[in-house]
């Protein structure tokens, strides 16, 4: 009998452990969901990236078409010059 009831506490404390630890990591697990940020907070966060992202290009090639009207007049007064320096008759 003194085995049996040996025997009894050891399985009920195996068990009480066992349980005690799937509750230690369901709490693990709920924890690290709070403190994460939600799947709608990041996807917020990535379309206002994209956004600021796209601003930035929008004025990137604001900035390029101005340079290439700048160029595209530099290399007219370039040629005109040229032509004006030009010796008459060849």
């Amino acid at each position: 009998m003194d085995n049996v009831l040996r025997l009894l506490v050891m399985v009920g404390g195996f068990s009480a452990v066992g349980v005690m630890c799937s509750l230690g990591i369901a709490l693990a697990k709920r924890i690290g969901r709070a403190s994460s940020p939600s799947t709608e907070e990041r996807l917020e966060s990535t379309e206002q990236r994209l956004a600021e992202t796209e601003d930035g290009l929008l004025g990137t090639q604001e900035r390029v078409a101005e340079l290439e009207e700048r160029l595209e007049f530099a290399e007219r007064l370039i040629q005109q010059a040229r032509e004006r320096n030009r010796l008459p008759g060849g």
